[in-house]
């Protein structure tokens, strides 16, 4: 790990094995999710592929029906001297959609970015359903996404998912039973909260609550500071305190503790997916897609994921023991918000506060997701997928228009979440989803 780590601090191009391209998909590559660097743009970043157009913040390319086939794609760093910096090439895989020739059951697991299943939601829609913008292949029951966590499509179709918010690679290994941690959802009369309300910190029976979770009928709250009680007591209301854009009092109907692991078999004492399954009347996944996570990556400028280490590899085993045939595609996470998100949620000291260090953390993190991957023990049935590179981090996060300052009335884009994109950032998540699916539907 010690050569590891240094190799780690001298890398600043950041590009995975592969990306999975489609025909007919624009797909588009950001710099900021390649190069580990506090500013990009500081370099002169030379694009070398036979197909594809470097712009000044990405590169694009929408392969046509010709076109399927691999593609190399090199990187280059130089300074203004000329003098080069840092060079790495991946492989663009191009395919061309093909219905499968029997319906695909697909799991998808995650934390606070999978529980309001948008991407999940609109990878399905993409492939499975017409009409639509980017227009959808319509292979209609074609793949099913299980989960006893549901999300509308549209016109009453559903997909499942297993997305928790807070929740990380142990806490999927863990029975997960309600604690001094634990979360609460609320539906409440006067909820018209939005994602700018994200991290607000509210009051209910005197103990303070952080919004972490906003869905359409309900709330997730998890612990402020000091509220450590076993089971501490909801009341009537919940009141505004700090940083909520919709600073409404929500009025509580309804409420429940967070505290059920779906996974967990109490009688085996252990997860068990057979029995998840079983229980649920779904049938066996065929894929698995897990999406975690920035929970627990506090540390900036971390290199070393020991909890990571412990847990992940749990989780991944028990799948394979239990569905041998099953293709298991980890998803990287996308990076943090770099224009003020981060300060809208945690301020200037304490965990996560540290814009780049949190960027760095990012990289690192996902750099070492794909090295398990691509270990000898998992890269036959392991797939490492990158997200943050397909992620707009500087338009597709939540932000606000704000003056440039208290005298001047031009208004600029200020970030007003630190981890969690905007509706276009998850529907681009959806994308690289997406785009997965079709090569991973092909090999079925």
């Amino acid at each position: 790990m010690d050569e590891i780590n240094v190799d780690l601090k001298k890398k600043i191009i950041f590009l995975p094995k592969s990306y999975d391209l489609v025909v007919g998909d624009r797909f588009e590559l950001f710099y900021r999710g390649i190069i580990r660097a506090f500013d990009p743009y500081q370099y002169y970043i030379k694009i070398d592929c036979d197909k594809g157009k470097p712009y000044g913040r990405y590169f694009t390319y929408t392969p046509t029906e010709g076109d399927v086939g691999e593609y190399v794609l090199n990187v280059r760093l130089f300074t203004n001297l000329g003098e080069l910096l840092d060079s790495s090439s991946t492989i663009l895989k191009v395919a061309k959609p093909v219905a499968p020739k029997e319906k695909v059951t697909i799991l998808c697991i995650g934390d606070s970015l999978t529980c309001g299943g948008y991407w999940c939601a609109e990878g399905y829609r993409r492939f499975a359903l017409s009409g639509g913008e980017p227009c959808g292949l319509g292979y209609s029951d074609s793949i099913e996404l299980i989960g006893t966590v549901k999300k509308e499509v549209e016109n009453g179709i559903y997909v499942g998912h297993e997305g928790y918010g807070c929740w990380q690679w142990k806490t999927f290994c863990a029975p997960s039973g309600v604690s001094t941690q634990s979360a609460v959802w609320i539906e409440a009369v006067g909820n018209n909260k939005t994602s700018e309300d994200q991290h607000s910190v509210w009051v209910c029976n005197g103990l303070k609550w952080v919004l972490e979770t906003i869905e359409k009928d309900r709330l997730k709250f998890k612990r402020g500071e000091g509220n450590t009680s076993f089971t501490p007591v909801i009341k009537d209301e919940f009141v505004h305190l700090e940083n909520a854009i919709h600073t409404d009092s929500l009025k509580v109907t309804k409420f429940e503790f967070e505290n059920v692991n779906p996974f967990w078999n109490e009688e085996v004492n252990d997860i068990d997916f057979k029995n998840y399954c079983k229980k649920n009347g779904f049938n066996e996944p065929n894929f698995v897609y897990i999406l975690l996570s920035w929970n627990g990556l506090y540390i900036p400028y971390n290199e070393k994921f020991t909890m990571q280490e412990e847990y992940a590899p749990k989780l991944i085993d028990k799948l394979h023991e239990q569905f041998p045939n099953c293709l298991i595609k980890c998803m990287g996470i996308p990076l943090n918000s770099i224009n003020g998100g981060i300060a809208a949620n945690y301020g200037a000291k304490g965990p996560y506060h540290d814009v780049f260090g949190d960027v760095v953390t990012a990289f690192n993190y996902n750099d070492w997701l794909e090295r398990l991957c691509l270990s000898e023990k998992y890269n036959s049935f392991v797939q490492y997928i990158d997200v943050k590179s397909q992620f707009d981090v500087e338009y597709n996060m939540p932000y606000q228009m704000a003056k440039v300052n208290n005298r001047n009335g031009t208004l600029e884009m200020i970030g007003t979440n630190g981890v969690h994109p905007s509706i276009n950032g998850y529907m681009q998540i959806g994308d690289v989803f997406y785009r997965s699916l079709v090569h991973t539907v092909i090999k079925k």
